[in-house]
Parts: C-alpha cells; structure tokens; sequence
C-alpha cells in the first residue's frame, strides 16, 4: 500500500511540474523593435583628431586660435525628437586656461569667456549629412569653429617668450563631453580626449 501512495504521489508531482511548463511556453513572444533607433537610446559617437592651435603675435599680445573640429555620429530620429544636443569643452588639463578667450557666435559676432554649447543654436558653424557604418544610417555632424585665446604682455620680447614656451608643449590635452536633452531630461554623457597641436603661425 505504501508503495501505491508513493507512486501516486510521483505521478501528483510530475504533472504539476508539466502544467508549469506549458504555462511557461504559452507566455507572449517579445515584440520586435521597429529599428529606428539602431544605435541605442540617445546614444553620442565621438570622432575627434588632434586639435590645431596657431600661435602669433601681434605687437605685445601672444593669439593662440584653437581650430576646433569635431565629428558626431548621431541617430538621426533622436537628433530630430530632442530638445538639444550639448557639446562642451574643457580646457582644464592644458595651458589655455590662464588665457582669455573670444568666439564668434551664430549673429557674427564676438562673446568673450563664453561658448553656446547648444549644438542646434550652431548652424552656421556645423555641417550634417547622412552617412551608413556597417549598414546603419548615422547623421554625421561636424563642428567647426575657432576659440581665439590672447593674453597681452607688457612688451613684444615677453609675448615672444611666452610663445616659445607654448610651442614646446606636447602634453596638453582637450576633453569634449556631449549629451542630448529630451523629455525633460539629459541623456547619458559621452566623454572623449584630444590632444593640443601647437604650432607658430605667420
């Protein structure tokens, strides 16, 4: 008798493990994303070289324009639903940081100590265009612009000084951070570094 029960109770078990089982098969399959957003939600690609900057001298004051230029690969349905697209740099780890500095803005028209890291304020100085990386379709954009650095010296011979030094330097560095704003929110921020280029201008 107590073998009976036991191999009812074997039988009791194994069903209930089978209704499990076939609970489990009858959930619904994931639905499928359309593929309008290959590269991930908000998601920033960063393509940046080294960084120009030329060094002159006028009369007692040491320039130094830094010709910016970088390039983004963004999805393009994300870079048309957001609200911005934010591009800084961060000057922090080189030498430009004791200088001042002056930008043109969108108007043609000089700010100083100051940058509109708003990339969709930038037209005039970015360029877009559709480009496909391993079968994906990107916007490309690319910011160029010149911050012109300048501190001027009491005398030529000291701005000359101050150059040479500058021209001597290989290790500084530039970081640019990127990040979209949308639904009242700021995505993930991307991070890349460049190196500072110097070099003596006419």
């Amino acid at each position: 008798m107590n073998n009976m029960y036991k191999y009812i109770s074997l039988l009791i078990l194994v069903a209930i493990f089978s209704g499990c089982h076939k609970i489990s098969d009858n959930n619904p399959t994931p639905t499928k994303t359309d593929g309008t957003n290959t590269t991930g939600s908000y998601a920033v690609k960063f393509d940046v070289a080294d960084q120009s900057v030329v060094t002159t001298i006028k009369h007692d004051t040491l320039y130094l324009t830094f010709h910016e230029t970088a390039t983004l690969l963004v999805n393009p349905t994300d870079y048309q639903k957001a609200s911005a697209l934010h591009l800084k740099e961060d000057f922090s780890k080189s030498g430009l940081t004791v200088y001042d500095y002056k930008i043109l803005n969108e108007d043609q028209v000089y700010r100083y100590n100051s940058v509109d890291d708003n990339m969709n304020n930038n037209v005039p100085f970015i360029t877009a265009s559709t480009v496909t990386v391993e079968g994906t379709k990107f916007t490309k954009l690319v910011l160029k612009r010149d911050f012109i650095f300048y501190k001027a010296y009491k005398l030529a011979q000291l701005a000359t000084e101050a150059q040479t030094d500058v021209l001597a330097i290989k290790t500084d560095k530039i970081s640019f951070s990127s990040y979209y704003y949308y639904d009242q929110k700021n995505s993930t921020t991307v991070v890349t570094t460049a190196t500072l280029v110097y070099s003596k201008g006419d």
